[in-house]
């Protein structure tokens, strides 16, 4: 009898494919490509942020464009690949935050065949991290709005290393939001959804009281804020809810 492990229990419950094609064969897609398809976006592991930031189709998912745009190192986005994303390093963060706010998903390869799951359960889900043998193949945005989205930072003397930052997707039909999501990115560990927040503003209008009043959630939130740029957290608070009404106030 074989037992399953709890790994792949997990990737059994988060309804993750084995053994599955993705929506473009193996063999036509290139690690440092970026393609539109029916349904979305899909990128290459190893595409350069400065591929990806130049590539035609990038305009229209503006959160990812505009975290894009606050590398403002151009070596650093000729040298780094998307993958990097995965890791902690805070110079990417912000797309990191940007691709969450799509919804983004990634394909991981391993001998077995492959799994596909959420940006978001990725890094909130310890069991869902690289295994051993396993690497990174692609990301995929579906197309769902993507204009409808945002990123606003604040970088530290203009180093292009955000001190904080949030990425935000909405969809506001008739100025109503019916969905939203929103992350926040540069002070915390890694890109952290605000659903206390993101739920407070589902039904509202996308008025500067209304959100304001939403971003009071954010003390409900149980972060930890930090940035090494900054000594005290109480300015980061303040500066993450001015970030959110931003951000939303500009789709």
């Amino acid at each position: 009898m074989v037992h399953a492990t709890p790994y792949l229990t997990f990737i059994d419950k988060m309804t993750t494919t084995y053994l599955s094609s993705h929506r473009t064969p193996f063999a036509t897609i290139t690690p440092d490509s970026v393609m539109v398809e029916k349904g979305g976006l899909l990128i290459g592991a190893s595409t350069s942020f400065g591929t990806l930031f130049t590539h035609p189709a990038i305009q229209r998912y503006h959160a990812l464009h505009m975290a894009l745009r606050t590398m403002c190192n151009p070596a650093s986005r000729r040298q780094k690949m998307v993958s990097q994303v995965l890791g902690q390093n805070m110079e990417v963060q912000g797309t990191a935050a940007a691709l969450m706010a799509l919804n983004a998903e990634l394909t991981l390869v391993r001998h077995l065949g492959e799994r596909t799951l959420s940006l978001e359960d990725y890094f909130h889900h310890e069991e869902a991290k690289l295994s051993l043998g396993e690497t990174v193949r692609s990301f995929f945005i579906p197309e769902t709005a993507p204009e409808s989205s945002g990123y606003q930072s604040v970088d530290y003397l203009r180093s292009g290393q955000a001190v904080c930052g949030v990425a935000v997707w909405a969809h506001c039909p008739y100025d109503t939001l019916e969905d939203v999501r929103i992350v926040l990115s540069g002070c915390t560990p890694h890109p952290i959804p605000l659903r206390r927040i993101s739920a407070a503003l589902l039904g509202k209008e996308l008025f500067s009281e209304q959100i304001e009043e939403a971003t009071r959630k954010l003390g409900e939130e149980r972060l930890m804020l930090h940035n090494p740029s900054l000594t005290l957290g109480s300015p980061l608070f303040n500066l993450s809810r001015t970030l959110i009404k931003r951000a939303l106030l500009t789709l």
